[in-house]
């Protein structure tokens, strides 16, 4: 158990929900700076898209090691871990002259942040479990939260001092965080066993649950990072100006806060403990706004209302699949879990970003991309929700 304070400044929820938006300040930075990294080192689309693959690797290869990191260490000390991993990237990327080495610097930006998505749940769940869906669906709402905030402060910073300049401002916050950041001794903490762990992190892997969501998540968190990446550049390249641009993704990222807290409601009310089918209407509903988007984006009134459904759609998924994932994980075992589940999803980024790159320098059309990824994640959702009809799948048997 760690010790815990007699009076918190903030309750549980508040706390975990802000670390986890600072956080998400740094690890999403890509996302609006996405065009200026392009400019600046002259990339094409597919280089663009490895950039958010390089975060996403740097996210799965801690995942492997997340239950020694957070079940072991403890959250807040994995917390205090994660700004610092986070603060020698942003270093590595002021200083990068090439394009290898900004790949190394985002590579431990990803790296740090993977520690923190287990650790903010294994605080959600300590404090509040089995009452805890809403609260991780708030808690959850902080990461968009973050990007929002690297949307609206980020293009202003790089806009006066560089790229470079800008992700030095990013480390030295970081680095500040690490220091108001409390620091507290894990008790009972067992001595780290490769068998023992290794043994575990197999025995998650086989979870049929886990398998299920995660491998379904997975096409969604292709579409998110997509949409991450390439929304500024594509609405730059249908004549919008920088700053609309960047009003777009911004929109996108406050509407998923919202989005992220109503569809854990929703799910309990519609679909009681099937927190599944809540998550395959997610994907049905991201499949429709993805096909329906580039047909009418050009105009600007009806960009900013598809950007607020696609904050709702296909940004707003995460909350229902960390619950998801905290359910089904046996007791002390969250941190596993929760980084077997990041793990699976990274590949849908790893693998699917550069895909989208791929098809945009290819075909020259940003237009197809989002069609395939629309029609990708609708069959998904076609099955996982007849799947759904046959398991109750929010027992958190960990099994």
């Amino acid at each position: 158990m760690e010790i815990k304070n007699s009076r918190p400044v903030l309750p549980a929820v508040l706390q975990s929900m802000f670390i986890i938006a600072l956080g998400n300040l740094i690890d999403s930075s890509y996302a609006p700076m996405a065009p200026f990294i392009k400019n600046f080192y002259v990339l094409t689309a597919t280089q663009v898209g490895l950039v958010t693959s390089v975060i996403f690797i740097g996210s799965s290869c801690v995942s492997i090691f997340t239950g020694y990191f957070v079940d072991r260490i403890g959250y807040r000390n994995a917390m205090k871990l994660s700004f610092g991993i986070m603060a020698a990237g942003s270093l590595i990327v002021f200083k990068s002259p090439y394009y290898i080495t900004l790949l190394l610097g985002f590579y431990l930006i990803g790296f740090g942040y993977g520690v923190l998505t287990p650790a903010t749940n294994s605080h959600i769940m300590e404090e509040y479990s089995p009452e805890h869906l809403t609260r991780m669906g708030i808690k959850q709402a902080g990461v968009p939260m973050g990007a929002a905030m690297a949307s609206i402060a980020l293009p202003f910073i790089v806009l006066r001092a560089g790229v470079p300049y800008t992700y030095l401002v990013v480390s030295i916050f970081a680095i500040f965080v690490v220091l108001i950041l409390p620091y507290r001794k894990k008790h009972n903490s067992s001595k780290f066993n490769v068998r023992e762990y290794i043994s575990e992190m197999l025995k998650a892997g086989k979870s049929r649950n886990l398998l299920i969501i995660g491998f379904s998540a997975l096409f969604l968190s292709w579409s998110q990072q997509s949409v991450m990446t390439y929304d500024v550049l594509y609405f730059q390249k249908i004549k919008f100006g920088t700053i609309i641009a960047e009003s777009f993704l911004i929109t996108v990222l406050l509407s998923a806060i919202f989005g992220r807290i109503l569809w854990t409601r929703l799910g309990n009310i519609i679909f009681r403990e099937n927190h599944m089918a809540t998550f395959s209407i997610i994907m049905f509903s991201t499949a429709l706004v993805l096909l329906a988007f580039p047909h009418f984006s050009s105009y600007i009134y009806y960009a900013y209302i598809f950007s607020v459904l696609i904050g709702l759609t296909a940004i707003s998924w995460n909350g229902v699949f960390v619950s998801i994932i905290s359910e089904i994980a046996p007791p002390g075992r969250v941190g596993m879990f929760s980084g077997m589940g990041i793990l699976i999803i990274s590949l849908g980024t790893i693998i699917g970003t550069p895909i989208s790159g791929l098809i945009i320098d290819h075909y020259h059309s940003y237009d197809l991309m989002w069609t395939v990824m629309g029609l990708t994640i609708l069959a998904v959702s076609i099955i996982l929700f007849f799947i759904s009809m046959k398991i109750k799948f929010s027992m958190p048997t960990g099994k």
